[in-house]
């Protein structure tokens, strides 16, 4: 069964939804400044609200990059036969190989279809949304390592690269495009010619490391299993080569390091997350000075109720 179409909010509404959230922050700043009793749930409000707008100017940066004309189509393809026999020179194994693999399975394809199309951007959200929300203490690491990967990314995805579907000499097929499903449909003139690196595998990489980092279960270790299932799924639907994704994690090392370099913006240590679990939302982290990278004072936590 096919589902809904869901459109992807342009760049130019991205900014202004995050102006407008801005300027909500500011206010309800303003609010606290004015007030004798401060708010605790009030700084987490502002807190929350210019986050928010942070992420979703990093959204329309994101969006701007991926709609901008490509220019040298030539070249473009050039990149992406060198990637190809770049790769047969390590002797990885071809695109092409891995998906004749699945290709007359259609239940397979279809999976790989959606799950491209539909659950990149949601997962990130869904994951930032629950950090920013549940586990604030790890906010500022969370905040820092997604800024420096996706701007790495995008400052490579300037140079034009054809993903593998775009290069008949490879043989691959583009599966989404047959069957109707390709993500580009739902993105008015989106560039195609920005496969190197991979955000699919930067992004579910990074959401696998922060929930390790954050969560408080055993289980959370399984989350290594969407980074891992999502490099197979851009690959076999013939968006990316092997090393589209080789290339997003080295990024994503890079991006951690930054992140590590700075104090304040460190990932926060298992006895600080658990001291966030024994005294709940916004209490204990609460004491936590303004201004050390983690949000106002007694915004912390979940917002108190």
């Amino acid at each position: 069964m096919d589902l809904p179409e869901i459109g992807w909010l342009p760049w130019r509404q991205a900014l202004v939804l995050a102006a407008l959230l801005a300027a909500f922050s500011m206010v309800i700043s303003l609010v606290q400044r004015r007030t004798v009793q401060k708010s605790t749930r009030l700084a987490s409000v502002s807190f929350i609200t210019r986050e928010a707008a942070l992420v979703l100017v990093l959204y329309a940066v994101w969006q701007y990059v991926g709609s901008m004309t490509v220019s040298g189509l030539d070249q473009a393809q050039a990149t992406g036969l060198w990637l190809a026999e770049l790769q047969s020179t390590f002797g990885w194994p071809s695109e092409f190989s891995i998906q004749q693999v699945v290709i007359g399975n259609d239940a397979v394809i279809s999976a790989a279809d959606w799950y491209y199309r539909y659950l990149h951007v949601p997962v990130f959200v869904v994951t930032l949304g629950w950090i920013l929300l549940f586990r604030r203490v790890a906010w500022p690491f969370t905040r820092t390592t997604i800024a420096v990967l996706t701007g790495l990314c995008l400052l490579i995805q300037l140079k034009p690269v054809a993903p593998p579907r775009l290069l008949p000499e490879l043989g691959i097929i583009d599966t989404a495009a047959v069957n109707g499903r390709s993500v580009y449909a739902l993105i008015p003139g989106a560039n195609e010619y920005a496969a190197m690196p991979s955000v699919h595998v930067a992004w579910a990489c990074a959401v696998a490391l922060i929930i390790i980092i954050a969560a408080r279960s055993r289980w959370r270790w399984l989350a290594l299993a969407y980074p891992l299932v999502t490099s197979y799924v851009v690959v076999v639907t013939g968006n990316h080569f092997i090393i589209d994704g080789v290339v997003a994690v080295l990024l994503l090392g890079i991006a951690v390091s930054v992140a590590m370099l700075i104090p304040s913006q460190r990932p926060p240590s298992r006895s600080l997350m658990g001291n966030e679990r024994q005294h709940g939302a916004g209490s204990g982290l609460a004491e936590q000075r303004t201004g050390d990278g983690h949000g106002p004072t007694g915004a912390q936590g979940v917002i108190d109720e």
